[in-house]
Parts: structure tokens; C-alpha cells; sequence
């Protein structure tokens, strides 16, 4: 049964000037001189109809809230309009609205202290006909007896009366730390809101010439679009709209669009090609806000620049993203970081896909992709900290060895076939303007690349080698990196073991129908109960798919739920329409598709018998492994428990497992405050024996068992 709580409004008065902005009146003059005298006659009149009232019903997992002015409001507004006197109506309409608004934020005050009261915090905010269903407000009806407490119904058309009231949900956790109660506006329907904030472009307009390929001319005018396929037409993530001229229509749009998104213009920008000029809509909402991991910068309050100190940037390049830290090299501190997205993915997302567009004349693009981005990154450390530059004379960078070869403009033809041969692990220093261009902010500083140990075991992992201590310590560790291709260490100070997983881009959401990076409102948290899903988005919004921890949670609900079988393959009746996650703002269904999971599959596959393998060949005995590092932002946040429900981590190894972040990075950010020297690193990178897994037996047997469940 649920917790019943009533709260009543406390000398609410309307706002007259935000009443006659929700109105419609945009600036002050006589018009507005007129409705604001006519407002001030009504507002005691509305004070004294208001019955403000609030019912809270608390459930298990969820609170459901309505508010309420009261039937006498509306009744008034019912006799201006059957007066006629439809101005007034509007008036006393939109002054009641801010009265509404003001018991919200009344309700929300006293929210906060019943919630520390009862032990519990809110993750996420609701609106029925919003991010929910209408219907919904049916729910909030039920649970709060409104039509009892407060006198509010709900009516066929599942619209509240009185007309002046309003339902909420809030999803409950544990934790009364936790408090996500604001009002989203990015994700609210109502764009011609008045109280809307302004919210940064969600697309980008341009006009492709005729005879080019859609892709190759936005890249060309410096937007990046997702193609996590490679430009094959397979994962649907270039889409792009027409909305003047035409774009032919390909079979991959046909597999990939419904009639009626052919219909709206929706394209796939890869194998578009233009026959005349055509304006697109790019939508880049995945690249703003894309969360990416970097390392802890020293508090704000604490810095202060030393005449005295030098400084230096230090990199990380990883396949999906970016991360630089500005850094006083004299007393070792981290002034700031800053993340982007790598602009490469345009190309692909992982790094066969890179190395393949390059061997095909696209090097040059990718490393002018790179470099911009770096040069953003770095720009924006500077400024935010100026008297810096003049003193930034070292930069270190960290990456595998395909990055490397992309960013300095090495052929890439050595590393896509067996044997490989890469041009240079790193372990090099250089000038600046050699590895980022004559447009390089640093122009005198010096730039070191860290020291790799194979094609496609690279600086990254010599970096996460160093900062978890395996090569210092007698204990045995394994070291994982998870990504789309699964670099792994096993050893100690004696003896290490390296080898790298081809896992592919769908533990990061690449080839997933829904799949998409760490953006607002990916779902990021799974819960699967009863049959149905419950679902966590990264800022709490409306969800727009699912990233890397969401598929892992999804799958292991999945499975725990009996909802897929040992071979991966769901039941009755998600089979063919995929198992339904959540609705996006448009009630399209988030889902997980037959095809996905075998995505998954593959994907955990590939790392679980590279694990397996890896120890298998090392001749190392299991009980030894003393600790098991995950690296990167995906196993940062990776639930080891439900890793291991799944197969991707082994479930012996998963109470032993611990995050560790960005060690990348904090390679780099070591060599720079000589935490560790270049010759040091060198060491690490010669001391390792590579398996080789694409030719091993083992893999290959491992590989086939544990693609089931």
C-alpha cells in the first residue's frame, strides 16, 4: 500500500509578468501596459479561489505526485470564456499556471525532507505526456486516491480535472544524497515554451553539391557523423534528412528506414550520393555531451600558478574518445581536464575500420580529424588558464598503435594483415608542429609519444601497465581494457603476458539498433522485473538508446529473467520484434533485436576467451591471480557481478575485480611529472611476451563455447 502524503500551498501569489510572457506578450508597451492593469484587478480574485494542494504517493520503486488548484479556479476561467470575454480567460489562465509552478517548487522544497526522512533519493523525473504515456496520469490518480484527497479525476481522454492540475513521477533509489528533480527542458515537447531554456543546436543544415558522396562532403565541412559500420550501410547511425531537392533511395535505406521515414527524407549519409544540389539535416545530438573518462583535477579553490613551475598536456587518444590534462609539471598537480569525442568515428568505430579507410585514401582526413580535435582540446585548457602557454613546453601522449599512425600520418598498410608491421610503436620525441600541424598552439614545445608493444597491443596499455603497478609487484594481475578491441595483461614483475581480443564496437554500442555512446539519455541502467524493463539514462533524461553499461545490464536482466535461452536466443514473442526497453520522446521503442544480442555475443565472446586463452597459454595458474584491473570508461562503470552473469569476466575473478579509470591518461600525466621516465616505460613495453590470439587454437575453441550463455 502506499505512503500517502498531503501538502498544502503556502501563500502562493501569481507572477504577473511571468503570466503575461506564458500570454504571449514579448515586450512591454501599451498593449502590455492594458493586460498587466487587467492581470492586477484579477490576482485577488485568484487568491482567493486557489485550494493549492499537493498528494504524494509513495510505492515501492516510484513516488507519484498531483498537484491541484482547485476547482474554483477553473470554474472562473469556465465564466470569463462563457461571458465572452475570452482576454480574461487567457489572463486568469496563465497567472493560475504560475501559481501551479509555484506550489511545484514549494512541493519539491518539502520533497527533499520527506525523502531524507524515509531514507530514500529520486534518480529520475517524469511527466505524463512527455517522457510517459498520458495514461499514466491514470496511475498517479489510483496510487494517490487524488479523487478522495484531492478531488482530482481523470477522465477517458486521460486528461485531470479540475484544469488547473498536474502529475508527476519520480523513480526511487537508496540513496537520499541522490535528488534529480528538476524539469528537463531539452526533453520537453513544448518548444514554444516560455519558460524554456535555451538548449545548444541539435542539427546542422547544409547544402551538398550535386555528384558527392553525402558522408565524405560533411566531413569535408568539419561536422562529424557517426559510421560505426565503416560506411558498409549496415548500423544506421549516418542518418541524415533531405529537405530540399532529392537523394535517391538505396536499398540500405530501405533495410535500415520505414516507408514513412523514406517518406520524411531519411537517408543513410554513406551510401548517399547526390545527383543535384540537396539542403540536409545533420542531427548531432550524439556528439554534444558525449561522456567520456579523463583523471581527477586538484581542487579549483587550491590552484595558483607559479612563475616558477613549468607545465605540460598530457593526451590520451582513444578510438571512441579524447582526454587531455593540463598539468604543473614542478609539483606534479592537475589543473584540468577536458574530454571530447574522437571525430575519427566518422570513419568507422573500431580500429580495423580506420585502418581500412586509410589504406583507401582517407589517412590525410583522418589525421586532420585528429589533430582539430586535439588542437580544440588543447586550446581550451590553455584559455581556461591563462599564463600557461608560454610555460606548456612538453605534451605526452598516449594511444594504440593504430591512433598513433593516424595522428602522425604513418601508412597504415603493415597493420591490417598478418604479419604485421607497424611503421613505430612511439617511444619517440618530436616537435610539435610534426605531430599536430603548423597549427599547433605549443609551437615550441616538444611532444613524446609513450611506448607500445605491438600492433595491437599499444602505448595505452604500457601506460595501464605502469599505473596499476603490475610491473613492480610480485603478485600476479590481470589487466583489462575494455573497448572495442579487449587489450589484456597477465603477469607481475617477472614475467607478463599480452594479447588483444577483436571485440568489436557493440559492448559501446556500435552495430546495435539503439545502440549510441555515453550521451544524454542513453540508457546506462537496466533493471528487468517481471518481464519488464526499468531504466536508468545518463542526466536523467528522456532515453535516446543504450550505451555500454545499459546492453551489459540489459543482457544480464535478460538472462536472469529466463527471457533468452543458452544460445542467446529470446523468447516468445520478443523473438521478432526485440525485447522493449523504454520510449523515446516520440514513443518509437527502445529494444534489444535478435540481431543485437548476437552482436553482444560475439563481442563478450571474444574478451572472455581472450581472458581465458591468455591464461590458458601463460602457463600462469588461475588461484594466482591476486587482482583483475578494468581499464577504460566502459569498465569503469562495468557491474563486474552481472559481467560475470553474462560470461564476458570469468565468475571466479569477478570479486577480485576493480576499477581503476583512465590509466592512459594517467601514464602520460606520470612521464610528464617524472613519475616515471620514457626509458622506464620502454622497459614495460620490451618485458612482455604477446599471444597472439587470431591464430591460436585455444581462442578459437573458447571462443565458440562461450558465445552462450
Amino acid at each position: 500500500m502506499a505512503d500517502i502524503r498531503i501538502i498544502r500551498g503556502q501563500r502562493i501569489v501569481p507572477d504577473v509578468e511571468q503570466a503575461l510572457r506564458f500570454a504571449g506578450y514579448e515586450s512591454k508597451g501599451a498593449a502590455w501596459e492594458r493586460a498587466e492593469g487587467m492581470c492586477r484587478d484579477m490576482a485577488p480574485l485568484l487568491r482567493r479561489s486557489l485550494q493549492a494542494k499537493a498528494v504524494l504517493a509513495f510505492t515501492e520503486k516510484r513516488l507519484y505526485v498531483i498537484l491541484t488548484l482547485g476547482a474554483a479556479v477553473s470554474r472562473q476561467i469556465d465564466r470569463y470564456q462563457d461571458d465572452g470575454d475570452e482576454l480574461a480567460a487567457v489572463l486568469f489562465a496563465a497567472m493560475a499556471d504560475t501559481c501551479l509552478f509555484a506550489l511545484e517548487q514549494q512541493v519539491l522544497q518539502q520533497l527533499r525532507l520527506i525523502c531524507r526522512q524515509k531514507g530514500c533519493g529520486i534518480v529520475c523525473r517524469h511527466e505524463p505526456g512527455s517522457d510517459l504515456p498520458l495514461s499514466v496520469q491514470a496511475d498517479a490518480v489510483c496510487e494517490t486516491a487524488a479523487g478522495r484527497t484531492a478531488g482530482v479525476t481523470v477522465n477517458a481522454a486521460m486528461a485531470l480535472s479540475p484544469e488547473k492540475s498536474m502529475s508527476l513521477v519520480f523513480d526511487l533509489c537508496e540513496d537520499p544524497a541522490v535528488f534529480q528533480v528538476k524539469h528537463d527542458c531539452t526533453a520537453c515537447p513544448k518548444t514554444d515554451c516560455p519558460q524554456r531554456q535555451a538548449e545548444s543546436a541539435r542539427e546542422v543544415r547544409l547544402t551538398c553539391p550535386g555528384g558527392c558522396r553525402v558522408h565524405d562532403y560533411i566531413q569535408s565541412q568539419g561536422t562529424a557523423l557517426a559510421m560505426p559500420c565503416g560506411g558498409k550501410g549496415m548500423c544506421g547511425k549516418c542518418r541524415v534528412r533531405v529537405v530540399r531537392g532529392r537523394l535517391p533511395v538505396t536499398p540500405e535505406d530501405k533495410r535500415i528506414f520505414s516507408e514513412a521515414q523514406l517518406a520524411q527524407g531519411w537517408r543513410l549519409a554513406c551510401k548517399a550520393v547526390t545527383r543535384e544540389a540537396a539542403e540536409i539535416v545533420v542531427p548531432v545530438q550524439e556528439q554534444q555531451g558525449f561522456s567520456a573518462l579523463a583523471a581527477e583535477a586538484a581542487d579549483e579553490g587550491a590552484l595558483s600558478l607559479a612563475a616558477d613551475h613549468d607545465y605540460g598536456l598530457a593526451v590520451d587518444i582513444g578510438t571512441t574518445t579524447l582526454a587531455a590534462a593540463l598539468v604543473d609539471c614542478t609539483d606534479g598537480k592537475i589543473l584540468a581536464t577536458a574530454t571530447a569525442v574522437n571525430s575519427q568515428r566518422s570513419f568507422g568505430a573500431d580500429v580495423v575500420s580506420r585502418i581500412g579507410a586509410a589504406c583507401h585514401g582517407k589517412g590525410k582526413a583522418l589525421q586532420k580529424a585528429v589533430r582539430r580535435d586535439l588542437t580544440r582540446l588543447m586550446k581550451q585548457l590553455l584559455k581556461d588558464h591563462p599564463g600557461t602557454a608560454a610555460r606548456c613546453r612538453q605534451m605526452a601522449i598516449a594511444a594504440n598503435t593504430t591512433m598513433l599512425h593516424l595522428l602522425m600520418g604513418w601508412p597504415c598498410d603493415g597493420l591490417g594483415d598478418w604479419p604485421f608491421h607497424p611503421v613505430s610503436l612511439g617511444g619517440k620525441t618530436y616537435r610539435a608542429q610534426e605531430v599536430l600541424g603548423p597549427q599547433s598552439p605549443l609551437a615550441d614545445a616538444t611532444v613524446t609519444l609513450l611506448p607500445g608493444m605491438s600492433t595491437y597491443v599499444g602505448a595505452d596499455i604500457t601506460a595501464g601497465i605502469w599505473q596499476c603497478g603490475l610491473a613492480s609487484s610480485d603478485d600476479v594481475s590481470l589487466f583489462v581494457d575494455l573497448g572495442t578491441n579487449g587489450e589484456m595483461v597477465l603477469g607481475n614483475k617477472d614475467q607478463r603476458f599480452i594479447a588483444s581480443a577483436p571485440a568489436g564496437p557493440a559492448l559501446e554500442g556500435g552495430k546495435l539498433t539503439w545502440g549510441t555512446g555515453s550521451v544524454p539519455g542513453a540508457i546506462c541502467g537496466v533493471r528487468i522485473e517481471r518481464g519488464r524493463a526499468k531504466v536508468r539514462t545518463i542526466d536523467h533524461t528522456v532515453p535516446v538508446g543504450i550505451c555500454g553499461t545499459g546492453i551489459l545490464e540489459a543482457m544480464a536482466g535478460l538472462v536472469r529473467e529466463g527471457l533468452v535461452d543458452e544460445t542467446g536466443k529470446l523468447v516468445e514473442p520478443y523473438f521478432h520484434k526485440g525485447f522493449p526497453l523504454a520510449s523515446t520522446l516520440d514513443y518509437q521503442r527502445i529494444t534489444l533485436s535478435q540481431q543485437d544480442i548476437r552482436e553482444i555475443q560475439m563481442a563478450k565472446s571474444a574478451i572472455r576467451a581472450g581472458i581465458e586463452s591468455l591464461i590458458e597459454r601463460s602457463g600462469i595458474s588461475r588461484q594466482r591471480v591476486h587482482q583483475v584491473f578494468l581499464a577504460g570508461g566502459f569498465g569503469y562503470y562495468l557491474d563486474p557481478q552481472k559481467a560475470a552473469v553474462i560470461g564476458l569476466l570469468p565468475a571466479d575473478l569477478a570479486e577480485r575485480t576493480t576499477a581503476v579509470g583512465n590509466t592512459s591518461l594517467k601514464g602520460a600525466i606520470g612521464l610528464l611529472t617524472g613519475a616515471v621516465t620514457l626509458e622506464e616505460l620502454q622497459a614495460i613495453a620490451a618485458g612482455a611476451e604477446e599471444i597472439v590470439l587470431g591464430n591460436d587454437e585455444a581462442f578459437q575453441r573458447l571462443y565458440i563455447d562461450y558465445l552462450n550463455f
